[in-house]
């Protein structure tokens, strides 16, 4: 094999493995650990405190389902909608998860209603982790396939194998185009009123329930453009948590 395809195929490998995000998870079962000793002393600020750094280390379906219960709890529908959804994205089977969460819209009634498409089925099918890591996957077998195609006398098989992952690639590629809207909602965690432009001096559209599903278009500065069924505008953006963020949050 020539150097200069070899150093190729290991800048390939150095950036797939560093976009993998470190887990520490004996610090975040003693975080959980914590959370739950709070939450059973009704102590429900401090278990959320818990929970939510047992996140930045190791997050899963279980904390962030902790994390809902503690804010329905509190009476806090909109966090712990959010966090139930989150929940949602690890385990969208969960049957005691999906309970609850039909419980919590029974307790609110206000809380926007759960959309659902002809394509809701497939996209939960798995987890949104094992879709992004599918992708992933496929687009390097693809690289890869390439490289050593390249390299090793235009072999047929890695054709078909590269053709093969290219095209999977792009088909999930293409319903997560679709998807894209979904991509991009967020939960309005407490009631905000929406503005007619991006300053605290603007004009108040309409007030906004806690709870409710938004479809994140623009930001401006500390300000993000909405889609509700309600209404549209401007709302500050610490009063919203995108569902999709690549954060914890």
């Amino acid at each position: 094999m020539k150097p200069k395809y070899l150093q190729i195929i290991l800048t390939l490998l150095f950036m797939s493995t560093s976009m993998v995000r470190a887990i520490d998870l004996p610090t975040a079962q003693m975080y959980i650990q914590e959370g739950n000793k709070c939450f059973g002393e009704k102590n429900l600020e401090l278990a959320a405190d818990y929970y939510e750094k047992a996140l930045r280390y190791a997050p899963s379906a279980h904390v962030y389902f902790n994390l809902g219960n503690t804010y329905a709890s509190l009476k806090r529908p909109g966090y712990a909608l959010f966090y139930f959804l989150k929940a949602k994205q690890y385990r969208p089977r969960w049957t005691e998860l999906n309970q609850t969460i039909q419980s919590l819209y029974q307790s609110y009634p206000t809380l926007s209603p759960l959309k659902s498409t002809w394509y809701h089925a497939i996209v939960q099918a798995v987890t949104l982790n094992a879709w992004v890591v599918l992708l992933d996957v496929c687009f390097w077998i693809s690289m890869f396939s390439i490289i050593i195609y390249i390299c090793f006398a235009h072999r047929k098989m890695y054709v078909q194998l590269g053709g093969f992952c290219g095209t999977l690639f792009l088909c999930m590629g293409i319903l997560l185009y679709v998807h894209k809207n979904n991509l991009r909602t967020g939960v309005l965690i407490e009631e905000n009123p929406i503005r007619f432009a991006p300053t605290e001096s603007s004009p108040v559209r309409q007030n906004i329930p806690e709870g409710t599903l938004c479809e994140i278009s623009d930001r401006r500065d500390q300000f993000i453009y909405v889609k509700t069924e309600l209404a549209e505008g401007w709302i500050l953006s610490e009063k919203i948590r995108p569902l999709y963020a690549n954060s914890n949050s």
